[in-house]
């Protein structure tokens, strides 16, 4: 397979991180997660207000390109919030000539989407665990996705939203 870089992104809780080391195991791509970085960053004193969250964004950039600079695909975790942010990972796809997959993850149904946050452990040292505010905070700073991508919704089954993904990156 093509050395490709995947950004899977969307709300806390929609299935990222699953559906990531889902496909990761499946092409064989390294994962990079925005909060385990930007969780380092605050290990190391570079709060939020400091830009954590941007410098985060940047270190995805940066990891990503050098995979693809070896051949190697890439898969971003993160919920992409910002278009700048897209159109960074899109051109670091372009530099090197690979493809660039979007996936946006959503969930249709609030009631699941709460319950896959309540008692969810992460265990990212540094990091918190993300409450329902959370996510209503972050959908009120996220920017529209016009971009083409694929959308896949976790109220529907994991292997449905994997084989919908392997068939997208095909």
């Amino acid at each position: 397979m093509t050395a490709t870089l995947v950004v899977l992104g969307g709300l806390p809780g929609t299935g990222k991180s699953t559906l990531a080391d889902a496909l990761a195991a499946d092409i064989g791509a390294a994962v990079f997660n925005k909060d385990r970085l930007e969780a380092s960053l605050w290990r190391d004193g570079i709060t939020a207000d400091q830009g954590s969250w941007d410098a985060a964004e940047h270190l995805l950039t940066t990891l990503a390109g050098e995979q693809l600079r070896r051949g190697q695909s890439a898969i971003l975790d993160t919920v992409a919030r910002r278009a700048d942010s897209r159109a960074a990972w899109r051109a670091t796809a372009e530099e090197f000539g690979a493809p660039f997959r979007l996936i946006e993850c959503v969930c249709s149904d609030q009631d699941l989407h709460r319950r896959r946050l309540d008692g969810r452990t992460r265990g990212i040292p540094g990091w918190y665990e993300v409450s329902w505010e959370d996510v209503e905070r972050v959908r009120s700073r996220a920017e529209p996705w016009p971009e083409e991508r694929l959308v896949l919704d976790a109220a529907e089954p994991l292997a449905d939203n994997l084989a919908a993904a392997r068939s997208y990156m095909a």
